[in-house]
């Protein structure tokens, strides 16, 4: 009976934790010159006039061991459709091997192509994920009223059913793997009853 409720506790705090996971659905992950490559604003949405991180998480793909000290063989760079490439300072996040931060101010929302360019383990990179930056002050509340909402009711329904479709996605796959989770634990107890 109590190796039952232990079972049930862990499956219920598995449960929990994946639940957790939610907003890195917002990454963006490829495999790089053997190595996986999660891409992702530190905190999500990215948004104009505030300090983002965009950070790339390296890792071996077949090990799952991180890439650590590549910060002097990568660089990493943000581009519109109109603009040339801005290079961005990188460094490796402390206490985190393997994931790398740049620091930038968006002080325009739209789409951007995030550029890593280097080498790694020896072997030529490069690769970009797009990504849009959203503008601050259509997520502040409340408004001060003194800007007009320029967006159409259309686009702005657009924006709201694709910030609906990731929370419902995250969560959907949190829950998934939940129950999965839980119906191990359930197949465990009935097997150590027989």
């Amino acid at each position: 009976m109590i190796h039952t409720k232990r079972l049930l506790v862990a499956g219920l705090v598995a449960l929990l934790l994946v639940g957790a996971v939610g907003p890195t659905v917002a990454h963006e992950s490829q495999n790089v010159a053997g190595n996986e490559v999660t891409f992702g604003g530190a905190d999500e949405p990215l948004i104009t006039d505030e300090r983002m991180w965009l950070e790339f998480e390296i890792v071996d793909a077949e090990s799952g061991e991180p890439a650590e000290n590549l910060s002097e063989n990568l660089t990493v760079s943000v581009q519109t459709a109109d603009h040339e490439k801005t290079a961005l300072e990188v460094s490796e996040k402390h206490g985190e091997p393997g994931v790398y931060e740049a620091p930038v101010v968006f002080t325009e929302a739209g789409d951007y192509v995030v550029h890593l360019e280097g080498t790694i383990d020896g072997e030529a990179v490069h690769t970009h994920f797009e990504k849009t930056v959203h503008d601050r002050a259509d997520l502040e509340y409340p408004s001060d009223g003194s800007q007009s909402n320029v967006n159409s009711g259309e686009s702005q329904s657009d924006e709201n059913e694709t910030q609906a479709a990731g929370f419902v996605s995250g969560t959907t796959v949190a829950v998934a793997v939940g129950a999965v989770g839980l119906a191990a634990a359930g197949v465990t107890v009935l097997l150590r009853r027989r």
